[in-house]
């Protein structure tokens, strides 16, 4: 494969390249061109930003060039961030280390202060644990929703679920809701999810927190530009599930993403290896279906010998999930 393959999936140009590294510079080189062109337009710059694994190489790639790039340090400085999402977990809490908030901190903002200078602009989502979470999600809401009547250019960096959903909007919370940030329920698959990405904060199930709160798909898709980011090999399900065909299904929040007018995805070649094949079976055969190798390999994605019956379950699920899609 070359340095870039690029595929179709709805209205969402999808480009996969070599590794994660270059994802993350790929990326940055297109969100930079865009905010450049609109600050000279005297646009509000915002950038709407995940904060999971799969936004390191983004992050990376941004740290690095800010530090080479005087102009763009100039707009960051100006630039509006936020969140997508976040645990009912406050500041004073022992537990605030497993926040998204605390993450973004470390993990972004902090080195880009160290570059430059004071950010007078991140709105962080500083949820409490207790019932003044309703009222602080809708005030954070319309924040952002100020913000867009005004003249602004809304950015908006995401990721995939393992099982499909974008922020915690997952498969149990329906597609048709207005614009909203709303508290969500962990589901089974999400769960496995989390113990994944943060093995040293949640070591079992139970650890993870029962609840979260999140934009909904339909708030996510009012920003004015949407980039998808997916490095791990461990999403390969939920790329092929998202982009495989044209299809936008309640299973996979994600999938809502070829609504968008402006939208496009940056994906390994390890990640979107199970899309390739099935996308290369379909070139050929129009009823192709996943073959059992590949197939068995996504089974894995969910074994977990600690919770079998997890295990099971979100095999089941996902397997539900492809025959929605004809793919098996």
């Amino acid at each position: 494969m070359q340095k870039e393959h690029i595929i179709y999936s709805g209205t969402v140009k999808v480009n996969i390249v070599k590794n994660e590294s270059l994802m993350g510079k790929m990326t940055v080189d297109h969100i930079t061109k865009v905010i450049k062109e609109k600050y000279v337009q005297d646009k509000i710059i915002v950038l709407w930003l995940m904060a999971a694994p799969s936004g390191f190489p983004f992050y990376q790639a941004l740290i690095e060039r800010v530090e080479r790039d005087r102009f763009l340090r100039e707009i960051i400085k100006k630039t509006h961030f936020f969140q997508f999402d976040d645990y009912p977990i406050s500041r004073n809490s022992k537990k605030f280390s497993v926040t998204f908030r605390y993450l973004l901190e470390n993990e972004l903002f902090k080195p880009l202060r160290n570059l430059c200078g004071e950010l007078h602009y991140i709105h962080l989502l500083e949820l409490t644990g207790t019932d003044k979470d309703k009222e602080i999600s809708i005030a954070y809401q319309e924040e952002l929703l100020n913000l867009r009547e005004k003249n602004s250019y809304i950015i908006q960096l995401k990721g995939i679920g393992m099982d499909g959903h974008w922020g915690f909007h997952g498969s149990e919370t329906p597609l048709e809701m207005p614009p909203a940030m709303i508290a969500v329920p962990m589901n089974k698959q999400n769960i496995q999810q989390q113990r994944i990405d943060w093995p040293e904060f949640f070591p079992r199930a139970e650890d993870v927190p029962k609840t979260a709160y999140t934009f909904n798909v339909n708030m996510f898709l009012l920003a004015d530009e949407i980039i998808d980011n997916v490095p791990q090999p461990t999403k390969e399900y939920a790329v092929l599930a998202t982009y495989g065909t044209d299809d936008i299904i309640n299973e996979i929040p994600s999938s809502a993403l070829k609504k968008h007018y402006n939208a496009q995805a940056y994906i390994t070649e390890k990640a979107a290896k199970a899309l390739i094949e099935f996308r290369k079976g379909r070139e050929n055969d129009k009823g192709y279906k996943l073959n059992n190798t590949t197939l068995n390999r996504l089974r894995d994605l969910w074994k977990d010998d600690a919770n079998q019956p997890y295990s099971q379950q979100n095999i089941k699920i996902m397997e539900e999930v492809l025959k929605k899609l004809n793919m098996i």
